[in-house]
């Protein structure tokens, strides 16, 4: 947990719901202080009867001796337990048994007296417990630093529990797999390891034939002190606190997902790009991340709301606060499990009133509302149990507001929308939906909708009455990435033949093309990743439709063109049509985007790109680079021949560039490739410096390489040079 003092003051036996004076929260919401002067609250966990518990760092758990719900409510000791109090150490977390009803367990995370992070259950007797009746589920072993204890935990359905410990104040733990510290855990009720863990295996003991701690789900975490699982999409999410160097520091909200190491303290204060992700692929992105930049903070993590007494826009928001900055946030996740919109739900800069003050907690309460502890409640510096409630104005009232998908495959999902509203005046309401999409807006209670992707796009309710309008939902519809038949022509200059309107296949002809895609050795890598090899069969066809190279599909983002999205490896043929690896069929791709560049690459002509996004919203795409109408980026990026156009050939360094003399030129290239000396001496196979690709460098004589390098840059000027159109 953060950094957090014992203090000295007693606990408060009753307190009143009071309304804060100020507001720091949107319009029509409020916040109610539950229960005050709470020695250092650190967790709570509410009863099946509205009762809650709540947790103090120095062992004591009290209980409501009502519900929350009726007022006053007043705390009593439910069960004090022995903790090692130290430092950051303590009692951490309270969670109720999913079966309650059949068990009466109370689980508690805790700091021992044996310097142990300990999971343990307690039988619930009404209205107190007996420390007597703990049952040991799982514990660390001996920890020996200050801090970080985590507590991030969850019931999965499959009945496993999620339990995450921070890394015992020694970054190195984090990335040791032998270790505990610095890992989210899965684990039976008995502390065993499933067997569908990531790193379980059948080794006897607790570490795998690799010596990997089999519990270890996740890995590379600092200091998860908070987690929540989503039981409507099963998405467990951690809160994770971040370093102490505030002008490097970054605050993380971590996704997990078997096997996933997040990083730290490789990707911590450093190993970040500018936006908070990990510089190393290797490492788990964080979901949600923040910089310190030159402050304090200590992210929270959060609850997502699933209950009703919020309008319909609040459903499926996950809220996490900042136990420094005393802020409260929100993010909305889509069908994929990535953030598509996010905001401020308690913030004094921006509303005014008063902080959500050291929040230790969030967790959802009776009736569906948002409840949250306060380590220190300001001004008294004691703790708090606050809720924040819903009271509506004279506007409709959102009943509820959803579509029947959440996502499916594009290019074209259509989703079906129904919504209920009560007018409290008694009068009509009326719905009008907005689409993010640009359409025109719906109107009606239920409606539908046609989205064209790939891409999330949100569908937004307002319900208006005779006095206001209210916004009720914002749905995100997540259009999944579909394929996309490539129809790409183009036509390579090194061995087109003008009388024809073809190129020449003498590379098939000879045997020559390699099975296994040559692009990785030249280091444009295919984002799928290096290997890609023939059909049988695939060089088997004559005419038009003979192979005559391996080419290069590139997907580029729509308003940065240098930023690659996919490059894709196929076959060309004869007539200038590109195919798939069986020579024959069309080139299929998927649409990471709905708009793209496309751009094609071969490897030693100058690539082409087309001047503008081009639409991937279809099952099919048509970009012919043949054609003189087709626009293309840049300036002069094709060679005109006749009507046709041809990619300029002659790029034998593979450099971006044609030229004939100086460094790195690609004459000399073509000389190398011979040996050098005598000019007259001939290569035969699949070069770099056959730009003509007839399976033979020569320097001199008759279809001579070195010509058509000449002929690239103009034929006249030598010094000239012909660069690449790309970004």
């Amino acid at each position: 947990m953060p950094v957090l003092r014992p203090l000295a003051a007693s606990l408060v036996l009753s307190a009143l719901v009071i309304p804060d004076p100020a507001q720091a929260q949107p319009p029509d919401f409020t916040v109610t202080t539950i229960a005050s002067g709470i020695n250092a609250p650190t967790a709570a966990a509410f009863l099946p009867d509205g009762r809650i518990l709540v947790g103090q760092k120095n062992g004591i758990i009290a209980i409501s001796t009502t519900p929350v719900d009726q007022a006053p409510v007043t705390l009593a000791t439910y069960m004090v337990l022995p903790v090692d109090n130290s430092a950051e150490h303590g009692l951490v977390g309270l969670w109720i048994s999913p079966y309650f009803d059949s068990d009466s367990a109370v689980f508690v995370y805790r700091s021992t007296g044996a310097q142990r992070n300990r999971l343990s259950t307690f039988k619930h007797l009404g209205s107190s417990a007996l420390p007597s009746s703990e049952t040991l589920i799982w514990e660390t072993p001996v920890y020996s630093g200050c801090c970080h204890t985590g507590g991030a935990f969850a019931f999965l359905p499959d009945t496993t529990i999620l339990l995450a410990v921070g890394d015992d104040y020694t970054p190195a733990n984090a990335q040791d797999m032998a270790s505990a510290f610095g890992k989210l855990h899965r684990f039976r009720w008995d502390g065993t390891a499933p067997d569908d863990n990531p790193f379980a295996d059948a080794t006897p003991g607790p570490l795998n034939a690799n010596g990997v701690l089999k519990t270890i789900y996740c890995s590379g975490l600092r200091n998860p002190f908070r987690g929540h699982l989503d039981p409507q999409t099963g998405r467990f999410m951690i809160g994770t606190v971040g370093a102490n160097n505030h002008t490097l520091a970054w605050e993380d909200v971590h996704l997990a997902a078997p096997g996933a190491n997040f990083g730290w303290p490789l990707c911590g204060e450093l190993g970040r790009l500018p936006d908070g992700t990990c510089d190393d692929p290797g490492f788990t992105d964080p979901l949600i991340t923040y910089p310190h930049l030159g402050l304090g903070a200590a992210v929270t993590g959060g609850v997502t709301y699933r209950g009703t007494n919020y309008p319909g826009i609040w459903n499926g928001r996950y809220f996490y606060g900042d136990f420094i900055r005393g802020w409260v946030k929100w993010a909305q996740l889509d069908a994929l499990g990535g953030v598509v919109a996010e905001g401020t739900f308690m913030d004094t800069t921006l509303y005014g009133g008063t902080q959500a003050n050291f929040c230790t907690q969030f967790l959802t309460g009776p009736g569906g509302d948002l409840f949250y502890l306060s380590y220190y409640d300001l001004p008294a510096f004691t703790g708090a149990l606050k809720r924040v409630v819903h009271v509506p104005s004279s506007g409709p009232q959102c009943v509820n507001a959803e579509a029947d998908l959440a996502f499916g495959v594009g290019p074209q999902l259509s989703v079906s929308f129904s919504a209920q509203a009560v007018d409290p005046l008694g009068g009509t309401t009326t719905y009008t939906w907005s689409w993010s999409d640009g359409a025109p807006a719906g109107s009606g209670p239920n409606v539908q909708h046609t989205f064209t992707g790939p891409g999330t796009f949100f569908a937004e309710l307002q319900v208006a009455n005779a006095l206001d309008t209210v916004v009720c939902a914002s749905i995100p519809i997540t259009v999944l990435p579909h394929e996309v038949e490539m129809n790409v022509d183009v036509l390579l200059d090194g061995p087109f033949e003008p009388l024809l309107g073809w190129m020449r296949d003498e590379l098939r002809v000879q045997g020559l093309i390699p099975d296994v895609e040559p692009f990785s050795a030249l280091g444009l890598t295919p984002t799928a990743g290096p290997g890609a090899t023939l059909t049988p069969g695939a060089l088997n066809n004559g005419g038009p439709e003979a192979v005559v190279d391996w080419i290069l599909i590139e997907l580029r983002d729509a308003t940065d063109p240098s930023v690659l999205l996919d490059r894709t490896p196929a076959l060309l043929q004869r007539n200038g049509q590109v195919v798939s690896l069986d020579g024959v069929s069309p080139l299929l791709m998927t649409a990471p985007v709905r708009f793209a560049h496309v751009a094609v690459r071969h490897r030693n002509h100058l690539a082409a790109m087309s001047a503008v996004p081009l639409d991937l919203g279809s099952s099919a795409l048509t970009f012919d680079l043949r054609d003189p109408a087709t626009a293309c980026f840049g300036t002069d990026p094709r060679r005109e021949r006749g009507t046709l156009r041809t990619l300029w050939t002659g790029n034998a360094t593979l450099d971006g560039k044609v030229s004939y003399v100086g460094a790195g030129n690609d004459r000399d290239a073509v000389l190398v490739s011979i040996g050098g000396t005598p000019p007259t001496a001939v290569s035969s196979g699949y070069l770099q410096a056959d730009v003509n690709l007839d399976g033979l460098v020569k320097y001199t004589g008759s279809r001579n390489d070195r010509d058509l390098v000449l002929v690239t840059i103009g034929g006249v000027t030598p010094t000239a040079v012909r660069l690449e159109q790309m970004p």
